[in-house]
């Protein structure tokens, strides 16, 4: 048995609005069984476009009662049919978190009829309920009224069962089949072609345009858990229903994954893509000497200047970073603004200059031209970031049996990519730890 829903609220997500009217149509896939609708006071204002939209006003709804009032009836009427709406999620969040405010919990098996129509009658130009309602010749008599839109939908839902013959609804309603929680308009298809490996992931909207780019150790996993997730935030709601699309670029490793992304972010500034819109604040550590010619570090605040050898959001962790410099290649702390009492014991003058001449010999490697590698997107390749004079360039792939030795021989395989500071701060972590294989390039004409 299907219980059909729909329902009329005062604004589009259920964590800060209420129903005014709700519709359930009981229907056993051939005909209708029962029906129930009532009116709901909300207990906070219509807006006049939902008004003007519904024909609900405040008037209509001031001797109304309480949604809990009528909790108990209401899931008693559900009973334990399978939940089914037009754009489900949306009528589902509204029900679920009313019962919840009442102690009750409701936790049916969904059926979305925008989806279903989708995988039955592939092709349309719409699957909103109008266009359906046309194309399949139903009369709705009362439009965005909750009792209309519900028989109407339960109409539609009887001519798509009947259609169904390999009924690949019962399919749609299993709660692990990854179709259970995808936004109404994103063909599943495209869902499923998804693989389990890294990369970039593009949520695209009706036009094709991204609205949300992001990055996956597992693409596959990683796209659900946007859909999984029980925020139902007007944020939420709306970026779910914007969601047309995914497409998807394998990257062969979570490290080549996070440069692409960040580039491709900065390239399309995705309008759900919030972290990189902020500004942030640069600091840069630099080496200077002073007029009797004594080395030491400094913090300062990164505007056109060049010459420093790394850079960080915050002066903590450039802080924590020159900290770290010191204690590695024992250079005198009173020279690098920390007190005497880290000064390693016994250390003169000329070991401290010394030592800081060695440091900035490492820091001068990484001026050269350098490939770190990953793993690649086959067995028969390896992946690699590349970095010229110390700053991320690009990405790109080369077979595994290559013999790469020149500058000139990365070339051909490399697909640059805008550098920032996200990923010159990620390629210096990278050289400081590490805990990948680097291969230096001759650069010599």
């Amino acid at each position: 048995m299907f219980a059909v829903v729909d329902v009329e609220t005062t604004g589009g997500h259920a964590s800060g609005h209420r129903m005014t009217e709700i519709a359930i149509v009981i229907s056993n896939g051939r005909e209708v069984v029962d029906t129930y609708r009532t009116l709901l006071n909300p207990q906070q204002p219509i807006p006049l476009n939902i008004q003007t939209l519904t024909g609900i006003t405040p008037e209509m709804v001031v001797d109304a009662p309480l949604f809990e009032e009528k909790a108990e009836e209401i899931r008693n009427f559900l009973g334990e049919h399978v939940f089914v709406a037009h754009n489900v999620n949306f009528d589902y969040a509204f029900v679920k978190s009313a019962l919840e405010e009442c102690g009750i919990r409701y936790n049916p098996k969904r059926l979305c009829t925008v989806r279903y129509a989708r995988k039955l009658q592939g092709g349309l130009s719409s699957y909103s309920l109008k266009n359906l309602c046309r194309h399949f010749g139903v009369q709705n008599e009362a439009a965005h009224r909750a009792w209309g839109d519900a028989a109407a939908t339960t109409e539609i839902l009887q001519i798509l069962l009947d259609q169904d013959a390999g009924l690949q609804w019962q399919q749609l309603v299993k709660k692990n089949s990854g179709e259970f929680n995808l936004p109404s308009n994103l063909p599943s298809d495209e869902y499923h072609a998804l693989p389990a490996t890294p990369g970039v992931y593009y949520f695209k909207d009706q036009q094709g345009k991204p609205i949300y780019i992001g990055k996956a150790k597992n693409l596959r996993k990683r796209v659900a858990s946007h859909f999984i997730t029980h925020k139902d935030t007007k944020r939420s709601q709306a970026f779910k229903r914007e969601i047309y699309h995914i497409d998807y670029e394998v990257t062969g490793s979570e490290l080549l994954a996070i440069l692409l992304e960040d580039h491709e972010i900065r390239h399309h500034w995705p309008k759900y893509n919030m972290a990189q819109k902020n500004p942030k604040k640069r600091f840069g550590i630099f080496a200077y000497q002073s007029q009797k010619g004594c080395w030491s570090l400094g913090i300062n605040r990164i505007t056109s200047q060049k010459g420093y050898l790394e850079e960080y959001f915050s002066h903590n962790e450039a802080l924590n970073r020159m900290y770290d410099l010191v204690k590695q290649f024992e250079l005198n702390p009173t020279r690098c603004g920390f007190p005497e009492v880290y000064l390693p014991n016994g250390l003169k003058e000329e070991e401290h200059r010394q030592n800081f001449e060695k440091m900035l010999e490492e820091f001068d490697k990484r001026q050269e031209c350098l490939i770190i590698k990953t793993q690649g997107r086959s067995k028969e390749e390896d992946g690699f970031a590349y970095v010229e004079n110390g700053r991320f360039v690009g990405i790109g792939f080369i077979p595994r049996d290559s013999d790469i030795r020149h500058q000139e021989d990365i070339r051909l395989y490399i697909r640059q990519l805008q550098s920032s500071i996200t990923t010159n701060g990620l390629i210096d972590k990278i050289l400081n730890e590490g805990n990948y294989a680097t291969l230096r390039l001759d650069t010599a004409v």
